[in-house]
């Protein structure tokens, strides 16, 4: 796969396969490509640019900005090729020119070319989750701030986020942002307040915008035109009850969140219940505000 994107000046390649009608799964590639292997599930009905390529059977985008191509990808170039049960995408800088019997050629040896997930990427996966959730079941916090700055902190770390935060519900409702990376310039009101549409979102515990461009909850200070391109929110406590835990790709680095993404916020999300219920059982509580008014 190595050979067939630098031969193309491609910095990513994927190669889709569809296992049902209404699903496709990234079963090799490179670059992220190949780092996503195995963590990428699409319905096809859902992406547009891909239905476009299957439609024509190649397909390109240009943009003078990063954008969505599909699932969690963003890039500012890409091609693709519909090859049988196959999309094959290209992604980098200047491959929007590349000739379309090149770019058949390329798909057609990498759908060739396609292999097993290895079981050691299959259990690479498995540890990086249990990494993540141990991280969280390690902490010994002092306070219900420090716990809660901790657990937003890990999620962003663990899904390469630049943004991370944990709203509370208590009473009161606290706000706890991550120690490092991207901050709006906003109150923490304002903050909370763009944070709390997200919780109703999550019907089975988590929610994740690939686009906040599309966004159902286009609420400053966290919107895409506040700089913040995807976002994954994960309910806190066994129904919601707790809060919500919430982190977010800039456009410093715009990518979405793949499946291990998700499965490793949902460990996050479900280890921290114990660490926060034992400090509010405690009577521990921190100043906080009133939720806004309808």
């Amino acid at each position: 796969m190595r050979e067939i994107a630098e031969r193309l000046g491609a910095t990513d390649l994927f190669v889709l396969y569809r296992v049902a009608p209404q699903r496709l799964v990234n079963v090799d590639g490179h670059g992220r490509g190949a780092g996503w292997v195995g963590n990428i599930d699409l319905d096809p009905s859902t992406e547009r640019w891909l239905t476009v390529v299957q439609e024509r059977g190649l397909a390109r985008v240009s943009q003078g900005m990063p954008q969505r191509i599909f699932g969690p990808y963003w890039a500012t170039q890409a091609v693709g090729v519909a090859v049988g049960d196959y999309v094959v995408v290209l992604g980098g800088w200047d491959v929007a020119n590349l000739p379309d019997e090149g770019v058949r050629d390329a798909a057609a040896l990498a759908v060739a070319a396609v292999a097993e997930v290895p079981v050691a990427k299959r259990l690479a996966d498995d540890l990086e989750v249990t990494q993540a959730a141990l991280a969280v079941a390690r902490m010994r916090p002092d306070s219900l701030d420090a716990a809660a700055r901790a657990i937003a902190t890990t999620a962003a770390r663990a899904t390469s986020c630049e943004f991370g935060a944990v709203l509370l519900f208590g009473p009161p409702i606290t706000l706890h942002l991550a120690e490092e990376g991207w901050r709006p310039s906003a109150s923490e009101e304002e903050i909370a307040a763009a944070l709390l549409p997200l919780a109703q979102a999550l019907s089975d515990g988590l929610y994740v915008e690939q686009d906040t461009s599309e966004s159902p909850f286009p609420y400053r200070p966290l919107t895409f035109e506040d700089g913040l391109v995807a976002r994954c929110a994960v309910r806190l406590g066994t129904e919601g009850d707790l809060g919500v835990l919430v982190v977010a790709h800039s456009l410093e680095s715009p990518r979405g969140f793949t499946m291990l993404c998700q499965r490793v916020m949902r460990a996050i999300g479900e280890t921290a219940q114990s660490t926060l219920s034992s400090l509010i059982d405690s009577g521990v509580r921190e100043g906080g505000f009133e939720p806004p008014r309808a």
